[in-house]
């Protein structure tokens, strides 16, 4: 992974995590209503041209940094952070609501800490608030592909 590209592509980055997430919400929905169903919450290629053409940047970089952001894994802030919040008796929760309208399971993370409940833990990155709700959403769909397809999941 090239960190660099993906700094210097920082709102580039930024922008196309959130469409990751919103399409994952998608797939979770799938998923959701049958545990069978293999996610893919790859850009589309409208997604793909609207952020190309958006950021005004060639093919070739932008097949790079999306290759690169694909790569991402937790950087050491991220674990340095995570791991002093829960030494400091955090923990995450995490809430997924399937909505039969949209047929999107959406997914919320809050982490609580002596009684307080915070959206977002000070001191990460958007990127790393990204990767933190993608993790959970992974998670989710290690839930949805384990469960029994004749009863519904508990959340």
């Amino acid at each position: 992974m090239d960190q660099a590209l993906l700094d210097q592509h920082e709102t580039l980055v930024v922008e196309m995590g959130n469409m990751y997430l919103d399409n994952m919400e998608l797939e979770l929905g799938k998923k959701y209503k049958n545990n069978n169903y293999e996610i893919n919450a790859s850009l589309y290629d409208a997604q793909y041209t609207e952020l190309k053409t958006k950021h005004n940047i060639s093919n070739n970089e932008f097949a790079d940094v999306y290759s690169d952001f694909q790569k991402m894994r937790p950087t050491k802030h991220l674990k340095q952070v995570m791991d002093a919040f829960t030494a400091s008796g955090g923990h995450a929760e995490v809430e997924p609501i399937y909505d039969e309208n949209t047929e999107r399971l959406s997914v919320s993370i809050n982490f609580v800490i002596k009684d307080k409940t915070l959206e977002k833990i000070e001191g990460l990155s958007p990127i790393e608030v990204i990767m933190v709700k993608m993790d959970a959403m992974l998670q989710i769909d290690a839930v949805l592909s384990g469960a029994d397809p004749d009863i519904s999941p508990s959340f």
